[in-house]
């Protein structure tokens, strides 16, 4: 008898262990998650901002002509962004630089970002719209994914159309990236991506290919790429960062003459309202 009460005491303390150490981390994570959702819905309907300035240049072989300074500047509300917005994706998944472009983000968490956008694209020099160059323009529509794997590791992809058919064709991107960070509050990004599109994009996608023909050049995974990016946090509201990449074309689009490696960088600062 004694031993009975024994075992059942025993019985009793580890049940109780086994639902301490299980059933109470859940009900904080549960408790937390919706502290989160709660956090995150007021500020649903909040206006957030970005405002800044970088320097770039898409040929740092050709820097005097092709620098230029831009402003940068981004808009959040609810799930319609423009830019970068309030600068959370730019934070959590590694965004940086600024895109004209007005999105619609279907979902927007702390590791993964997924958004519909449409926005003018320059198709004579491969760009975002800028009004201050011209060009022939025509209306992209992009859906973005960004995934953050882990706490380094992160995937991104994108596919556009060009629904006016004006020239720009279809292309998807796909890219990974390793985030490593140096100081506090600070990341250096390795990122390596390849790009898939139509013939049709490939034959209009640049100003470099002067000197030999695209006919030849079909459509599939013709260039490949790769840079760093340096990004810091100085407060809550500023931010600057600093990126550097090179692009290389293969398979047809290698062996057109006038093709060449091409190597692009900029840098800016940012202040970010949230």
């Amino acid at each position: 008898m004694y031993a009975a009460k024994q075992f059942n005491l025993a019985t009793f303390c580890l049940i109780a262990i086994i639902l301490a150490t299980t059933l109470l981390p859940i009900v904080a994570n549960a408790q937390n998650n919706l502290t989160e959702s709660a956090s995150i819905i007021g500020e649903a309907d909040q206006l957030s901002y970005t405002l800044g300035t970088r320097l770039k240049s898409n040929d740092m072989g050709d820097w005097q002509n092709t620098a230029r300074v831009r402003p940068v500047i981004g808009l959040r509300y609810g799930k319609w962004q423009l830019g970068i917005g309030d600068g959370r994706a730019w934070r959590n998944l590694g965004q940086f630089g600024s895109e004209p472009t007005l999105s619609y983000q279907f979902m927007d968490e702390h590791d993964v970002n997924i958004g519909l956008s449409m926005r003018v694209h320059n198709v004579s020099t491969g760009e975002s719209f800028d009004v201050f160059e011209g060009g022939k323009n025509t209306l992209r529509t992009r859906i973005m994914l960004h995934r953050k794997i882990n706490q380094r590791w992160r995937f991104n992809a994108d596919w556009t159309q060009d629904v006016l058919n004006r020239g720009d064709g279809t292309t998807l991107n796909l890219g990974l990236s390793y985030a490593w960070p140096v100081f506090q509050q600070s990341e250096l990004i390795l990122h390596a991506d390849s790009t898939w599109a139509t013939a049709e994009h490939w034959r209009n996608s640049g100003s470099q290919f002067k000197t030999g023909s695209l006919n030849l050049v079909t459509s599939g995974f013709q260039k490949v790429s790769a840079g760093l990016t340096f990004k810091q946090s100085l407060s809550r509201h500023w931010a600057w960062y600093s990126s550097f990449a090179i692009s290389q074309p293969i398979a047809e689009l290698k062996r057109i003459s006038g093709s060449n490696e091409i190597a692009s960088g900029q840098i800016g600062i940012l202040y970010f309202k949230r």
